[in-house]
C-alpha cells in the first residue's frame, strides 16, 4: 500500500508541473559515460553550469527548486546505471555508484550541490567504463598495469613496482605496454596525472603548488611546464577558462 501511495504521490505530482531533461540533451551524457569520455562530461559540467539558476527560476521558491533538482538527480541515477550496465558494467558496481550518489544527493544543502554531485556521478560511471573498455581491447597484463598506474598517481611510481605488479621483468613490462598502447609507462603516467590535475583544477580549490605535491610532480615549476607542454597554458590559465 505504501508504495502504491508513494508512486501516485510521484505521478500527480510529475502530471502537475514536473519540467523533464529533453533526451537530446541527457544522450550526450550517456554517450560520455558509456565511451568512458571523462573530458567530455566536464565540458557538459562547465557548459550547463547555469542550469540550477534556470532551475529556479522557473519555481515559486527554493524548496520547489530543491524538490524538482532532487528529484531529476535521482531519475538521473537510474538512468545512468543502466546505461552503464548495458554497455557492459557488472551491475553490482553501478548499482553501488547508483546508491552512493542517491545517498550523497539526500544530504545537499543546494542546487549547485546536487548538480555537481550529478555530474560526479556521470564522471564515476565514466572512469568505471574506462576499465571495461580497457579490458575489451588490452591483454590483462596492460590493463593490470594501467590500472596500477591510476591507483598510484599520488606516489612515485617506479617502474620495478608495476613490473613487480605483473610478475614480470622492466624490460618486458616496458616493451609490451609500449607495443600495445604506443606510448611509454612514463608517457602515459604524464598523460594520467595532467587528467587528473585538469579535474583538480576544476573541481576543487587546491592550488597548483598543492596539485603538484598531490600529483607527485618533483616540483611545482616542472608541473607548471608539463602542464603547459600538455594543454597549452598554464594550470591557472586552465582554472580562469573553467571557471
Amino acid at each position: 500500500m505504501a508504495n502504491r501511495k508513494t508512486a501516485g504521490m510521484i505521478l500527480s505530482r510529475t502530471r502537475r508541473n514536473q519540467i523533464y531533461l529533453p533526451y537530446l540533451r541527457k544522450k550526450k551524457y550517456f554517450e560520455a559515460i558509456t565511451t568512458g569520455n571523462v573530458e567530455a562530461i566536464a565540458v557538459l559540467s562547465q557548459k550547463n553550469y547555469e542550469y540550477p539558476t534556470a532551475l529556479f527560476n522557473r519555481c515559486g521558491s527554493y524548496s520547489e527548486a530543491m524538490n524538482k533538482m532532487y528529484y531529476e538527480a535521482v531519475c538521473a541515477a537510474s538512468e545512468m546505471c543502466l546505461i552503464a550496465i548495458q554497455a557492459g558494467l557488472l551491475d553490482m558496481v553501478a548499482y553501488d555508484i547508483r546508491d552512493e550518489f542517491i545517498k550523497e544527493f539526500d544530504n545537499a544543502v543546494s542546487l549547485p550541490d546536487i548538480y555537481d554531485l550529478v555530474h560526479g556521478m556521470a564522471h564515476s560511471y565514466a572512469v568505471k567504463m574506462q576499465y571495461v573498455i580497457r579490458e575489451k581491447s588490452h591483454s590483462p597484463r596492460v590493463v593490470k598495469m594501467m590500472t596500477y598506474i591510476e591507483e598510484h598517481l599520488t606516489d612515485k611510481i617506479e617502474l620495478a613496482q608495476i613490473a613487480e605488479h605483473v610478475n614480470v621483468s622492466r624490460t618486458y613490462a616496458s616493451a609490451v605496454f609500449k607495443e600495445e598502447m604506443g606510448i611509454t609507462i612514463s608517457e602515459f603516467i604524464t598523460h594520467e596525472r595532467i587528467l587528473e590535475a585538469k579535474r583538480l583544477l576544476r573541481d576543487t580549490d587546491l592550488t597548483s603548488a598543492a596539485i603538484a605535491d598531490k600529483l607527485a610532480f618533483c616540483s611545482q615549476s616542472y608541473f607548471t611546464k608539463t602542464f603547459m607542454e600538455h594543454e597549452g597554458m598554464t594550470p591557472v590559465e586552465y582554472r580562469k577558462n573553467t571557471i
